[in-house]
């Protein structure tokens, strides 16, 4: 049923006139005959009693109460089904469009007077890639520095949330002085540039993991690749025949080996792979990867049945995934970001870890192992690498001026600069490389013969682009007027800089969003494309185009949110908005129980978040129909992807789009592996927290909160009850009955996927049961139970039954302006930073029914928002 177009004089004279009681209504006669016998002042069905609900719109509870009325009247569930009497079609249309003026004039005014969405602050992904991009640092990390976010409906970008404190004040202070820190550059020319090829098998934490018989070094002879005969065999996991065996390799001169070493699991707690290399300096690094994967046969080296993959990390930061093929070295480069002193490690990320290999419960080590393994030839590492010097984020905030040999004679206060460290651990760097001048650097600092004159200059073309509009002579005297303070402190040039900046940084113009009520100005329109498609702040081309009033043209606007989707820094959109609408942000909140999902690790977890990102990005580029939210005939995966869902196809660690056709349990993002994960709890999987998640995040209707006092269901992990039968007799209390009826049978269409994401046709259980049939490469059986069997079979409120999740979809499929709508409204939310309101109803039917035109296609849907008069709105 459509949303009615409403009489403004009917709304005018409702908005001075609805302030009585449900008895005395126009609505009367229908709430009476259909309505009251469930929700009078004696039953309250739901806790609703329509008899004394006042019919004052501008009371927010009363306003939220009578929306819901609505929404249940129009979508036929209430009066219920299975009531004999039931209100024709036109009785109902006569109440609805009653409601329809009535809460639309209460909501007029106060949206005239004040916008959809409030004045917010960044978030603090904004925050950190405003930063990014005003000083052209791509790489800079300070978001963890910053305050957490808070959240209205699952987003962090609607006003509401988002408060800010003068503790909370202190933590931008402390972040972009660490951002000034990277920025600002420190000597007039640029650090030595260290190039050098490391080994793995000198490395002291390497041939640990050889001690132990958790690695081998490996040599490439005329028979191929083959166990280094240098290295000895290893023997029992004890702490004395570990120090044998690290003496006896360092008499042989094995710790200056340039041989491979090849692990057997991935990195653990007390077993750390590092290179032995931290940069001195910060910057830019190119890495250089040799690696390789085979079959280890207690002694022997034979080919690997699949490309393996392996990771190199910094602390929590991941650097990338590479692949290592079978027998054959293959040399991958990256150039990422290091800052001083943080220690590149290596992971065996695609090998199992489970207890029937790590250290201290395989007391045979390698001697007796058969199963996978990686191998790392060597690393190299050359940088710092610096496209200019100084770097262009020192020009945004000093352009040209000199960097000078600091004058201690000049009675102000020296620049603080970090001292180089001799190696103290293997944490530190390693000085050793570095020419002997570097440990001796005199100070150096950005000097001004005329600073009052530059600070203007500097400031002038800075304030605008943070501001994101031009600013006035006067408010960047106010910006010099700090320099000049801090300059009569005898304080240097650079630092009283750093002080306008910290303060322009964290200023209500950098931190807000400042936007007027009514319709958005050009510049408003850019800062809110800017905010949705980058995460971020407009930039030169965009900011121009607002400057000039032509953003508001519809084809200019369209052709900038082309160019914006197009620009990498899209993917933070991408990334962002999965994080929130999809909740991928909870997915390292459980870790599956080790005993029942022992094939879970990082590398399987990252894989599922590429694949929805992939996922979506390819729905946006190739314009593809909103409908494959629910279901595609296509994936995007790795290997190790289609070994978790059962396909075949893809090889190494590159997401790619790959066929499935229709007759299959997966497709859309509904069955991903990452929305299984963050749909359970780590140990079992909940038809409700499943259900509530497919109802509100697919299909736009969202199910309230449990009615105080409902006890939670503790699913059975020993494998005795079902979640089903757990949930019928949850289900036979008459308060838990209505709102379970709706949520129960999506989740239970998704249970033949398990807390990981694989399909399964039972449960597995830690008591009852068959033992699991899975065997590892190497032999090893998990120790779960096979437990009973799965039920995906279910009936929707209006009595469309299904066996499995494909009938479900095609259910869903059926209603395609209702997935579009559903993921317009969660689209409008991140974009605007509003929570979607009964008064943005029309706005969406709008936008949906431009997109029904358009083949609902993901692509031109964005566009048709970005046109919209919703997302123009303040």
């Amino acid at each position: 049923m459509n949303l009615r177009l409403l009489s403004l004089g009917l709304a005018a004279w409702l908005a001075e006139n609805l302030m009585v009681s449900a008895a005395e209504m126009p609505a009367t006669a229908f709430l009476e005959r259909y309505c009251f016998e469930c929700h009078d002042s004696d039953t309250k069905k739901g806790g609703l009693d329509l008899t004394s609900l006042q019919a004052d719109f501008a009371d927010p509870k009363a306003f939220d109460a009578w929306v819901k009325v609505h929404d249940r009247i129009d979508s036929g569930d209430m009066p219920p089904k299975k009531k004999k009497q039931r209100p024709t079609e036109q009785e109902a249309d006569q109440v609805l469009a009653w409601l329809d003026t009535g809460l639309y004039a209460a909501k007029a005014q106060s949206r005239e007077a004040e916008g959809r969405s409030v004045i917010r602050r960044l978030t603090s992904s904004e925050y950190e890639n405003a930063v990014r991009d005003l000083l052209a640092m791509p790489d800079l990390k300070i978001k963890e520095m910053l305050p957490a976010d808070g959240s209205r409906g699952g987003y962090n970008k609607v006003g509401e949330a988002l408060d800010l404190s003068h503790v909370q004040l202190l933590r931008y202070l402390e972040a972009v002085d660490a951002a000034l820190d990277s920025a600002i550059a420190t000597r007039p020319t640029p650090p030595p540039v260290l190039k050098k090829r490391i080994y793995p098998a000198a490395q002291s934490n390497m041939h640990k993991a050889v001690g132990t018989g958790n690695a081998v070094l490996l040599q490439k002879g005329p028979r191929g690749f083959e166990q280094d005969p240098l290295w000895p065999a290893p023997g029992r996991l004890i702490n004395k025949a570990y120090k044998d065996s690290y003496i006896e390799s360092a008499k042989a001169g094995v710790p200056e080996s340039k041989s491979a070493v090849g692990f057997f699991h991935p990195n653990v707690v007390y077993l750390q792979t590092s290179y032995g290399f931290a940069p001195v300096y910060s910057g830019k690094y190119r890495l250089r990867i040799s690696l390789w994967s085979f079959q280890w046969e207690a002694g022997k080296v034979k080919p690997s049945p699949k490309t393996e993959v392996a990771m190199l990390h910094v602390g929590s930061n991941i650097l990338g995934y590479f692949d290592a093929p079978s027998l054959s070295p293959l040399v991958t480069e990256i150039t990422p970001w290091l800052e001083n002193g943080e220690p590149v490690m290596f992971n065996s990320a695609s090998l199992f870890l489970h207890e029937g290999i790590q250290v201290r419960q395989h007391p045979g080590g390698a001697a007796e192992y058969v199963g996978p393994g990686i191998s790392t030839d060597w690393l190299e590492v050359e940088g710092p690498l610096f496209d200019e010097w100084p770097p262009e984020s020192h020009k945004r905030l000093f352009a040209d001026l000199p960097i000078k040999n600091f004058d201690k004679a000049s009675g102000t206060t020296a620049p603080i600069r970090t001292k180089l460290r001799q190696p103290v651990s293997r944490s530190w760097p390693d000085l050793s490389d570095l020419p002997p001048e570097e440990l001796t650097q005199p100070i150096y600092s950005v000097t001004s013969d005329n600073p009052k004159a530059d600070a203007g200059r500097l400031l002038g073309a800075f304030l605008p682009r943070a501001f994101r509009r031009p600013v006035t002579e006067a408010e960047v005297q106010q910006y010099v007027a700090l320099v000049t303070s801090r300059l009569e402190d005898k304080e240097s040039f650079e630092f009283a800089m750093r002080y306008a900046y910290k303060a322009a940084l964290t200023s209500a113009n950098f931190l807000f969003r400042l936007e007027q009520p009514g319709k958005l100005d050009d510049k408003a329109l850019a800062v809110r494309l800017a905010g949705w498609l980058w995460n971020s702040l407009p930039d030169d081309p965009l900011l121009s185009l607002a400057l000039q009033g032509k953003l508001h043209e519809p084809s200019v606007l369209n052709s900038e949110v082309e160019r914006m989707l197009k620009d990498p820094k899209s993917e933070r959109f991408i990334a962002d908005f999965l994080d929130q609408w999809l909740k991928l942000k909870d997915i390292n909140s459980t870790d599956p129980d080790g005993e029942l999902y022992p094939e879970f690790h990082v590398y399987l977890k990252d894989s599922m978040v590429a694949e929805s990102r992939a996922f979506l990005r390819e729905l946006i580029d190739q314009d593809l129909n909103v409908t494959n939210i629910v279901a595609s005939d296509f994936l995007m995966m790795n290997e190790r992807l289609a070994e978790h869902y059962f396909f075949v196809g893809p090889k190494g660690s590159k997401i790619q789009r790959v066929p499935i056709g229709t007759d299959t349990e997966r497709g859309g993002f509904l069955t991903q592996g990452s929305v299984m994960k963050v749909t359970a709890n780590g140990t079992v999987t909940s038809p409700v927290i499943r259900g509530i998640w497919v109802n509100d995040r697919i299909l736009g209707v969202p199910v309230p909160p449990p009615p105080p006092g409902v006890p939670a269901i503790d699913p059975d992990t020993h494998g005795a009850t079902t979640i089903r039968e757990q949930l019928e007799k949850h289900r036979a209390d008459p308060v838990c009955a209505a709102c379970h009826a709706r949520i129960d049978p999506t989740g239970f269409a998704l249970e033949g996927f398990d807390v990981i994401g694989r399909w399964r046709e039972a449960y597995r259980s830690r008591g009852a049961g068959q033992p699991t049939s899975m065997v590892y490469p190497d032999g090893w059986r998990p120790k779960y139970k096979i437990g009973p069997a799965v039920d995906c079979k279910g009936a929707l409120p209006d009595g469309k039954s299904f066996n499995d999740i494909k009938e479900l979809r095609k259910i869903l499929l059926a209603d395609p302006d209702q997935i579009a709508r559903n993921f317009t409204q969660h689209l409008l939310t991140y974009a605007t930073g509003a929570s979607m309101s009964y008064v943005d109803r029309k706005g969406v039917e709008k936008i949906v029914a431009e997109s029904k035109k358009q083949g609902h296609g993901i692509r031109k849907l964005i566009h048709a928002i970005a046109q919209s008069d919703v997302f123009q709105q303040k």
